[in-house]
């Protein structure tokens, strides 16, 4: 219908809305009308084994499958990177212990941000999401391809398909559910962050700053990278090269911080515990010191640094309460909590209360992507880790 006077010959007013009407109506991308292919291009396992990720991982040819009911296909333009997380799961382990019986084989990569480009029937007829739709996922596997098949209740639709929005899917909202349901940061607590210049870490100093009004002093591993942390609006940003790192933070904080958010465990989660004052709140958000690219003394090492295991803690989602009070959590949340959260970090970066900031330059194509994970774990990375899979 015109949107105003009514469709008439006579009526030149009615004729001129209408034609205004359909020229400012955005047509479908040119993309939902079009056939998928028959086949697409994945990164693939043949199964587990512990052997470097570039020796497990593959590209492969897989045949195009239609959504189930519940499923959108989503063409891939951008795959995140968490580097540990790929290790493990081409490792069989934590959650990932049943890959061990898969005999041939499995999909690679858990966050994805692209276009829907068709829909199961369940997912036509409630209407959320449809065709041509911006999202990004994270789901157990298959995003390092050139398309994936993803179950709507894992999908965050977004208005545009972007690499930041990969640093706020996972490296966003998990650091802003642990800051405002575990950790209950606010404007008279100040927060500890490690990790602070990586993915994780440098949304978490934002949502710990803009959000929830905490101090924040963060613990970057160079110079740069603590450069990096203020920039990010950290009040103190430590360059933990320079030695004696729990020193400058008694410095900053002479009675102890109210909050910690670890990514690296061992020694760094247990000199957090040392300045983190009674009663105070933890979070094991991470174990870098014990992913398998480490040697095995450097993860005993790690282990041995604290009273118990991160990793266990970690896959566990557990909490315990040691005997200073302090209160140690994992960084999982009851699934109807999670997805709320999530709701709301996006909301935040809609409201540009965070910014992203991915690292530069990007990594380009299914084949770079054992390049991405190898450069985050060797800590030459700054921000959020995305690798680009199909031009825009």
């Amino acid at each position: 219908p015109p949107l105003e006077g009514s469709l008439d010959r006579r009526n030149f007013a009615g004729l001129a809305a209408a034609f205004t009407y359909l020229l400012a109506t955005e047509p479908l991308p040119s993309y939902a009308a079009q056939p998928l292919p028959k086949t697409f291009k994945a990164l693939y396992a043949d199964g587990v084994s512990n052997d470097d990720y570039r020796k497990i991982a593959k590209i492969r040819e897989l045949p195009m499958e239609a959504p189930k009911d519940d499923e959108v296909t989503v063409k891939i333009l951008y795959a995140g990177i968490i580097a540990g997380n790929e290790n493990m799961r081409v490792q069989g382990r934590g959650k990932n212990e049943d890959l061990k019986n898969e005999t041939n084989g499995f999909r690679l990569g858990s966050e994805g941000c692209g276009i829907i480009v068709a829909a199961g029937k369940e997912v036509e007829e409630d209407g959320k999401f449809k065709i041509g739709d911006a999202v990004c996922f994270a789901s157990r596997a298959g995003a390092f391809a050139e398309y994936n098949n993803v179950k709507k209740g894992y999908l965050q639709k977004i208005p545009k398909a972007t690499p930041e929005a990969l640093a706020v899917r996972v490296t966003g909202a998990v650091p802003y559910s642990m800051l405002t349901q575990r950790l209950r940061a606010d404007e008279s607590k100040t927060v500890l962050i490690t990790a602070a210049a990586g993915g994780a870490g440098h949304m978490a100093i934002q949502y710990a700053k803009n959000v929830c009004g905490s101090r924040v002093i963060a613990v970057a591993g160079t110079a740069e990278k603590a450069k990096f942390a203020k920039k990010m609006g950290a009040d103190v940003a430590i360059d933990a090269s320079k030695g004696d790192v729990e020193a400058q933070i008694r410095k900053a904080a002479p009675e102890g911080v109210d909050c910690l958010l670890d990514s690296v465990g061992g020694e760094s989660f247990a000199m957090g515990l040392r300045v983190l004052k009674d009663n105070g709140r933890a979070v094991v958000m991470g174990f870098t010191g014990q992913y398998p690219h480490n040697s095995p003394e450097d993860i005993k090492k790690s282990i041995a640094s604290v009273d118990f295991d991160a990793e266990e803690l970690f896959w566990s989602g557990g909490s315990f309460l040691n005997d200073r009070g302090q209160f140690i959590f994992a960084s999982f949340m009851p699934v109807p909590v999670a997805v709320e959260a999530r709701k709301e970090a996006f909301e935040y970066w809609e409201a540009g209360k965070v910014k992203p900031v991915v690292n530069k330059p990007l990594f380009k194509g299914l084949e770079s992507i054992p390049d991405a994970i190898d450069a985050q774990l060797a800590r030459k990375t700054m921000g959020k880790v995305v690798v680009q899979i199909a031009e825009k």
